[in-house]
């Protein structure tokens, strides 16, 4: 007598060679079987596991499942791989829970097997053109996490699949390859191999975020919020990875081993500095003539904003200020458009330009508005205008509460600013109106004070 784990196995594998061995079938009418008595039993069968299926009762369905795979052509339905390799990977949850590892191994083979025979016979279909390639991601990313003392193997999947979809691979399956990615780099046992695989999360980085971009304003444009934010939220995912993987002391060799391979090569130099701008690697000797170089032929906001990098650090803000105004120009709608704003408000508080320091922050608060550093940048700039504001009764010192009131705002939006906020919030708390100010001109603590330099409200407090 079979065991029962030699009886399971011995089923699956009996549904998935018929399944390869039965004659796809052309007529609609037929794609049952090629005989009546096929055609009821594979109706039947289907009929019962998809009812089953359905009521969520998917140990009942399991066997009639298999006995549809066993009478059935294998392209009569997708269903019937698809709620397949969801019945195989419950059971081997169950199987492995049970400490069963030969039934859960042989359901796991079973589970990658079906994938390809999905792959197989529904490569396309009329509503997706690209169907084979989504489930090679699919089977991509199960693999990572069913497989996972053999994760690597899953690469040439995530490979194949992306490369075949582009923007419109799923956002998770992005998100899935770069982290293998990562993995290759935490496994590297050789300095070549290191470097190999900084190289890849490097390129990879670029593309990958070019992908996301795309699909992210194109879900953007089909009114999908959810779908969009999953992009987004990837994107967020790739850059946290990336800035914990990648440090310039890396980053600049590999990098300049590419210029040097192919020095007339633009889009090598735009993609060098968009890293080096990502991760802020601007102290080194290729960062301000690839800038120039690029700048030369594209005006693009990375050029643009690389440039202005390196006179902000000499200092001269005013010729800085140019550039990033033009990388916020530039950029529009891009994905760095808050980081540009900010860097462009940042110079023109430098330069002395407040008006414009608060334009362009209010607009990368409203660019980020998770982000409390636009809110910081405010609240400076509004302090810094004491002067301007001194023909008030309490000699402009108003404008302390008012910029209170922003970092305090700062710290509300963005938890991670709370420490810089409540420093700033002490420095200025020294330079509020005293109680003997407030006692003169009769304002009472908590009432409401308009800040006429700068048309907004704030109220008095102690200091």
């Amino acid at each position: 007598m079979m065991t029962r784990t030699a009886l399971l196995t011995h089923s699956v594998a009996a549904c998935l060679l018929l399944a390869l061995a039965t004659p796809a079938l052309s007529q609609d009418d037929s794609k049952y079987g090629e005989t009546p008595e096929q055609q009821a039993a594979c109706k039947e069968n289907l009929s019962l596991y998809e009812t089953y299926y359905k009521q969520k009762n998917y140990t009942d369905a399991y066997p009639f499942w298999q006995q549809a795979c066993s009478v059935c052509p294998p392209k009569v339905s997708q269903n019937m791989y698809i709620k397949g390799i969801n019945l195989l990977k419950r059971r081997m949850k169950a199987a492995v829970k049970a400490k069963d590892n030969t039934a859960a191994l042989a359901l796991r083979d079973s589970v990658f097997q079906f994938y390809d025979l999905r792959i197989e016979h529904f490569p396309s279909t009329s509503k997706k053109p690209d169907n084979g390639c989504e489930v090679l991601a699919r089977k991509a990313m199960d693999w990572t996490s069913l497989n996972k003392r053999d994760a690597r193997a899953a690469r040439p999947m995530f490979e194949e699949a992306i490369a075949c979809l582009e923007d419109k691979a799923d956002a998770a399956v992005l998100n899935g390859y770069y982290a293998l990615l990562v993995e290759a780099l935490n496994e590297a046992d050789s300095a070549e191999a290191k470097e190999t695989a900084i190289g890849d999360l490097l390129n990879e980085y670029l593309r990958l975020s070019d992908f996301i971009e795309v699909g992210r304003q194109r879900e953007l444009a089909a009114a999908d919020s959810s779908a969009a934010e999953k992009y987004a939220s990837t994107q967020k995912n790739l850059d946290e990875i990336f800035v914990q993987v990648a440090n310039c002391e890396d980053m600049v060799p590999v990098l300049t081993k590419k210029l040097e391979a192919a020095p007339e090569d633009v889009d090598i130099k735009k993609k060098t500095l968009r890293l080096l701008n990502e991760k802020g690697c601007t102290d080194n000797d290729i960062f301000l003539p690839i800038a120039e170089a690029v700048y030369a032929v594209d005006k693009n906001a990375d050029a643009a904003y690389s440039i202005g990098i390196q006179l902000s650090k000499k200092g001269d803000y005013a010729a800085a200020l140019p550039y990033f105004e033009e990388s916020v120009n530039l950029c529009d709608d891009c994905p760095k458009l808050a980081r540009n704003l900010m860097k462009a408000g940042q110079v023109a508080k430098n330069a002395g330009q407040v008006s414009k320091c608060l334009s362009y922050a209010r607009k990368a608060a409203k660019s980020d508005p998770g982000n409390g550093e636009p809110y910081l940048l405010i609240g400076d700039a509004i302090a810094s205008m004491i002067g301007s504001c001194s023909d008030s009764p309490l000699q402009g010192r108003e404008v302390y509460w008012l910029a209170a009131d922003y970092y305090q705002r700062a710290k509300t939006v963005d938890s991670e600013v709370a420490s810089k906020a409540n420093t700033k919030i002490a420095q200025v708390k020294k330079q509020y109106p005293s109680v003997d100010d407030l006692f003169t001109f009769g304002i009472d603590e908590g009432k409401e004070i308009t800040v006429k330099c700068f048309g907004e409200t704030t109220k008095a407090r102690k200091p």
